[in-house]
């Protein structure tokens, strides 16, 4: 069983995560950055609602990686707007991800968790999303217990 981790993290939380993936699973890991980088917490959350509101995603640094390779994809993001960022909805749609199993894992403030994965789904159809782990500042969830349930 072949597996990466795709994932973006502004703050080191996510990208935490994503590390003890790694080394669990000796994973391949890709980390996703946008074009322009987010500033600090208050011109971070005025760009989100911005992009929102126009619709216009921002364009990806990073080029989309070949997955064919891979049976399990992690997909690690932070919650912003209450969903998966748009430039990581971008990559999504990019990759080839049909057939696949992809095992999410979120983190966020306070919510997010149920639209989240509404998205997901939306942007994947053709994947088997397992083992979704969601964590928050306020009901913070144990990392190594959700790694060594997943089969």
């Amino acid at each position: 069983m072949k597996c990466a981790v795709v994932y973006y993290s502004k703050t080191g939380v996510t990208k935490r995560i994503a590390d003890q993936i790694q080394a669990k699973f000796n994973a391949d890991i890709y980390p996703v950055e946008p074009e322009k980088a987010y500033g600090g917490f208050l011109s971070s959350v005025a760009r989100v609602v911005g992009e929102k509101i126009s619709k216009k995603s921002p364009a990806l640094k990073t080029a989309v990686s070949d997955f064919a390779p891979y049976d399990i994809v992690f997909i690690g993001f932070p919650v912003w707007a209450g969903t998966v960022p748009d430039f990581m909805q971008t990559y999504i749609r990019k990759a080839n991800l049909a057939g696949k199993r992809i095992i999410p894992f979120a983190t966020a403030s306070t919510t997010g968790k149920e639209s989240s994965l509404k998205t997901l789904k939306a942007l994947l159809p053709d994947s088997t999303i397992t083992d979704y782990f969601y964590t928050n500042s306020r009901q913070p969830a144990d990392v190594q217990t959700w790694l060594d349930g997943i089969k």
